[in-house]
């Protein structure tokens, strides 16, 4: 395999520290106490036996272990044991500089906690302050023991011991997929996301092959997608890939029948890989040893398998789980975006709608209006020329708006509020015209700024206002009110028509455009109507309406 370096050799390798470590920490001992001559203080031919057999074992484990995580997984409580079993017979056998007391106490309570948790720390530490009191015990009262020193390295296993307790619990393992952002650049969303969340593993993993396949139907058939040897393939399964449900990822080696995974407490479980693994899906796509996970989405569950590792360990089951709540977060994240353009489209159609409606269409209907008077007036004998070249003025002026309110889009600029009430004069004057009523509009002497897209909303909202005013209640006069206060924008509108007529239940029948356009603001609207006047308020805010 290569490696590029120290990094890679013990990444995600935490079995190969541990040995490493406990390999040199006995070597380094017996060469300390073999220069110090004046050690060991007690027994010294048992001493040196017992460390020399500490050396040999302590190589022989990481010989053993370096790159196989089935026996570094079985080796690993019995190894803890020895590890313990040593600081008690050592500690009191060596004095002065050279005794490894407080090493080979941390040694034991660290691979607990790097191995297991915080419960297995705890029991580790209580184990080794009973020794080591019960073996001071036994040896009180000897020419060599020196109560002090029991004492004082006593009340130093205690405290150590509760702090490392203490940091066990409130420890917080660093995921690796925390935020699926922070783990590089935006993936391209032009690409299937299963081969991004798939990629996404096996980078991480440093998988050279893997496959992801999700439950799309609500049964046991999944469908997904495979790279092996860099080559992309769609991949299905009929069935689970891990048949005991309590087992969310497992380490397996499929030619002797071996999976590693863990329980709900901790500790390592080992079965045989026919009965925990659909093996038929393995075999038939070739894979001998790798990495299964669970994986599980909003609305979907699945299976990640990541083979061709680079160098697995029992780190991975904690890595494979981690990768598995990342490919899940990353096709969340995915189905969210998608439903958000979904989302945004939809409001984009229903605005274009909205805004053809309340500016074109009724244009097109003030001139229908105004043509059908001119018809009428040609059959009488009237003279028409002059309404209609009016009726191409208004033309002209609407283009022009049209043209006008398309640039300011494209600027995104604000008004201030006396530009948008110098616009909507300009719109009431044609109005009238267009129409053939009186339309005016006052405003106070208010200071605000007005987003483009509000501005062009108060526009469309007196548009439809006035058509509704003229078509629907036969209106003859519209007055139009707007004034800023406190972040928002009143508009009034009041007309001299027919009004609204009751729905049923007694209630008002609301103008629908109007109430859909006011919605989409995040304003309100009151209407008050009766026959001769109707009032219409509509308050939006200043920040404008939603992109």
């Amino acid at each position: 395999m290569n490696f590029s370096g120290p990094q890679s050799l013990f990444q995600h390798q935490s079995g190969r520290v541990i040995a490493l470590g406990r390999t040199m920490l006995a070597a380094l001992f017996l060469v300390s106490i073999w220069l110090d001559h004046s050690q060991p203080a007690v027994a010294p031919e048992q001493s040196y036996l017992l460390l020399l057999f500490y050396v040999l074992f302590a190589v022989g484990i990481a010989v053993l272990t370096w790159r196989n995580w089935w026996l570094d997984a079985r080796l690993a409580a019995p190894a803890h044991l020895l590890d313990m079993a040593v600081f008690t017979t050592i500690v009191f056998s060596t004095n002065g500089y050279t005794s490894p007391f407080f090493l080979f106490f941390i040694l034991p309570l660290l691979s607990a906690a790097i191995r297991w948790g915080w419960r297995e720390t705890a029991l580790t530490a209580a184990a080794l302050v009973i020794l080591y009191l019960t073996a001071g015990l036994l040896v009180a009262g000897s020419e060599r023991f020196e109560v002090q020193r029991f004492i004082v390295r006593s009340g130093h296993l205690l405290i150590l011991s509760l702090l490392l307790i203490w940091f066990g619990i409130h420890q917080r393992r660093p995921e690796l997929f925390s935020a699926v952002d922070g783990l590089g650049p935006s993936p391209d969303r032009t690409d299937d996301p299963l081969m991004q969340a798939l990629r996404l593993a096996m980078t991480a993993t440093g998988a050279r092959s893997g496959a992801l396949l999700l439950d799309r139907e609500g049964g046991d058939q999944f469908n997904g997608t495979m790279v092996s040897g860099g080559v992309p393939a769609p991949v299905t399964a009929d069935r689970p890939l891990i048949r005991h449900e309590q087992t969310n990822v497992a380490l397996f080696a499929l030619p002797r029948l071996r999976t590693l995974s863990r329980r709900a407490e901790g500790w390592y479980r080992f079965r045989n890989a026919a009965r925990l693994l659909e093996t038929g899906f393995f075999e038939a796509h070739g894979i001998d040893e790798g990495l299964v996970a669970r994986v599980n989405t909003g609305t979907q569950a699945g299976w990640l398998v990541l083979w061709d590792l680079t160098d697995s360990s029992v780190d991975y089951l904690e890595l494979g789980q981690e990768a598995g709540r990342a490919v899940g977060a990353l096709l969340d994240r995915e189905a969210l975006l998608s439903a958000i353009e979904q989302g945004a489209a939809a409001r984009t159609r229903l605005s274009l709608a909205r805004d053809v409606h309340d500016s074109v269409v009724q244009f097109l209907a003030g001139a229908a209006f105004r043509v059908e008077a001119m018809m009428r007036g040609s059959r009488s004998g009237q003279q028409v020329e002059a309404q209609l070249g009016e009726l191409k003025r208004l033309l002209i002026e609407e283009q022009g708006e049209i043209r006008a309110f398309i640039s300011a889009l494209r600027r995104d600029r604000e008004l201030e509020l006396e530009e948008a009430v110098d616009e909507l004069r300009a719109l009431a004057a044609r109005l009238a015209r267009q129409w053939n009523i009186e339309c005016r509009v006052q405003a106070a002497h208010d200071h605000a700024s007005v987003p483009i897209r509000l501005a062009f909303d108060l526009q469309q909202l007196l548009r439809e206002a006035v058509a509704n005013a003229v078509r629907h209640g036969g209106a003859k006069r519209v007055d139009v009110a707007i004034r800023a206060a406190q972040d928002q924008l009143a508009l009034e509108v009041k007309d001299d028509g027919s009004g609204f007529g009751p729905a049923t239940g007694g209630k008002l029948i609301e103008p629908w455009s109007l109430k859909e356009r006011v919605d989409r603001a995040r304003g309100s609207l009151s209407l008050v109507s009766e026959p001769g006047c109707t009032n219409l308020l509509i308050t939006l805010p200043l920040d404008g309406a939603p992109a």
